[in-house]
């Protein structure tokens, strides 16, 4: 148990706990996370803020030492803090995510000047509870990478969007199972620039493939894995060195998408059972593709574009027509 830092604050709600104080910028930053999930804050901040903007924040606010007008939103796994002579006190090893409020807390390492912040703080939280939180608040700040926001639906697991739920769940046993042909080959929050492929890309193609009447939507979850499994090996023979160093035309998060897109076409045109469709069953259909012809500048000068519609029309003449 650390040293306690002794704050101006008080309870606002008691069931669940819910606390206002006034916080030193600098001690905060040292002991808050944008990812529960991320174990350095410093580089969890510099992944998720953008730097012109938290900069731009310190100098028209903090070196103007002025306060914010509204408190930033941080949840803990604490039960409680205590008050002892009118202040608030919380241990120096406690630990919080910034729920919201993320650029307002980094613009304090671009400044000098130690502002004190208002807070709310969330005690009492399990991971699911602090993730359910974050998406009630960020849902329509686009600040929130996709990708995040994915993961945490995987989290969260909201009842009225099962097919949501199911699309995360393949994505990530897609990132995580070993057997896998993306295996560590996703990114799961949108927080590791060296992965190119994102989950905020394929997961809306899952759940838009997975909520469509047809052979996909009736089968159980592990079939349905199972399938796309064995669809995204048959991709990466297509190429599977460039698959590997993620050279592959194949491997562009537009390309995939368009794949995605076609699989129930593919299933219906060969007329087998989803748990029958083998590898070499895909590639029959995924071999008439011309790679050449997947070239941005070849579909602009044949379409006159290169959107996903007009990738998807290339792709799926080659294949059906």
């Amino acid at each position: 148990m650390g040293q306690a830092i002794k704050c101006v604050g008080f309870l606002l709600q008691e069931r669940p706990p819910i606390y206002v104080a006034s916080i030193s910028g600098r001690w905060l930053i040292s002991h808050s996370t944008p990812s529960w999930r991320i174990e350095n804050p410093v580089k969890g901040f510099q992944r998720v803020v953008k730097e012109d903007r938290a900069r731009q924040i310190a100098v028209a606010v903090l070196d103007q030492q002025r306060t914010f007008p509204n408190s930033i939103v941080l949840a803990t796994n604490r039960k409680s803090f205590e008050f002892i002579n009118g202040k608030l006190e919380i241990s120096n090893d406690a630990k919080f995510l910034v729920v919201d409020g993320q650029h307002r807390l980094w613009a304090q390492h671009f400044s000098k000047y130690e502002a004190m912040y208002s807070c709310n703080i969330h005690c009492n939280l399990t991971e699911v509870e602090m993730a359910r939180l974050f998406l009630e608040i960020n849902d329509n700040q686009r600040r929130v990478p996709s990708s995040l926001r994915w993961d945490l639906v995987r989290l969260v697991r909201p009842e009225d969007d099962p097919y949501a739920v199911a699309a995360a769940e393949l994505v990530y046993s897609l990132a995580m199972d070993d057997t896998s042909p993306l295996y560590q080959r996703i990114d799961l929050t949108g927080e590791q620039k060296e992965i190119t492929l994102k989950q905020g890309s394929l997961a809306p193609e899952l759940k838009q493939v997975l909520s469509k009447a047809g052979p996909i939507k009736n089968f159980g979850f592990e079939a349905q894995y199972e399938m796309f499994e064995r669809y995204f090996t048959a991709i990466k023979d297509l190429d599977s060195k460039g698959w590997n160093d993620a050279s592959s035309p194949f491997y562009q998060a537009r390309i995939l998408r368009v794949l995605i897109r076609i699989l129930p076409e593919i299933i219906k045109h060969d007329k087998k059972t989803l748990e029958k469709l083998a590898v070499s069953d895909f590639l029959r259909y995924l071999n008439k593709i011309d790679r050449r012809s997947l070239d941005t500048e070849k579909i602009k000068a044949k379409q006159g574009a290169a959107g996903m519609q007009e990738i998807y029309k290339e792709i799926r003449e080659q294949i059906f027509e």
